[in-house]
């Protein structure tokens, strides 16, 4: 038998090895040149055997490594996101209070210059100072910071004079304000520990 003919009984035995009988096969492997290009096909076999395994591993872990970064980079974007939320609510918040506190809360009376009582409801006293000051013509002098913060609510006429509304809040325990040449002067008579 050639080399040719040996190699493709080879290959056929190794396809369909119940398509030859046993004696067949017995004759085949009795052949050295038969036995070592077998040997040859079997540890080719073995070798792409194992570099399949490690491309399939390599895959694997390529797979993994890109799952990985698609899961770091969706938790950065959650928590950026996150982060980027709280500082708006955080400062809109801050914002809200501060209109709340500065301007309009609960002054109500009429618009248009119509002379009519104004409301202060719960509202900071350098906030209501600063609105009499100005129809006044006078400034605020606050001789201590403890009267700034505090809150009140009172009425104000503004066809009333500049004394008889610092008589009203004077009638306020601990606090004391007197006007002395075009400024109004504000103390607190409440005592810190």
């Amino acid at each position: 038998m050639e080399t040719n003919e040996k190699l493709m009984m080879l290959l056929r035995m190794m396809d369909e090895p119940e398509a030859m009988t046993e004696a067949q096969l017995q004759e085949l492997l009795a052949d050295e040149e038969v036995r070592e290009m077998y040997g040859l096909m079997s540890d080719c076999k073995k070798v792409y055997k194992r570099m399949n395994s490690e491309r399939m591993k390599n895959k694997k872990y390529e797979l993994l490594f890109t799952f990985r970064k698609i899961a770091a980079i969706f938790l950065a974007v959650v928590f950026f996101g996150g982060l980027a939320f709280a500082a708006y609510h955080f400062l809109s918040s801050k914002t809200e209070k501060q209109s709340v506190e500065v301007t309009a809360p609960s002054i109500t009376g009429r618009a248009g210059g119509e002379s009519s009582p104004i409301r202060f409801s719960n509202v900071r006293l350098d906030s209501i100072l600063t609105v009499v000051a100005a129809h006044y013509n006078c400034e605020v002098c606050f001789r201590d910071t403890t009267a700034q913060a505090l809150r009140l609510s009172t009425v104000w006429d503004r066809e009333d004079s500049l004394a008889v509304f610092l008589q009203t809040l004077n009638e306020f325990d601990g606090l004391r304000l007197t006007d002395e040449r075009d400024t109004i002067f504000v103390e607190s008579l409440i005592v810190e520990d």
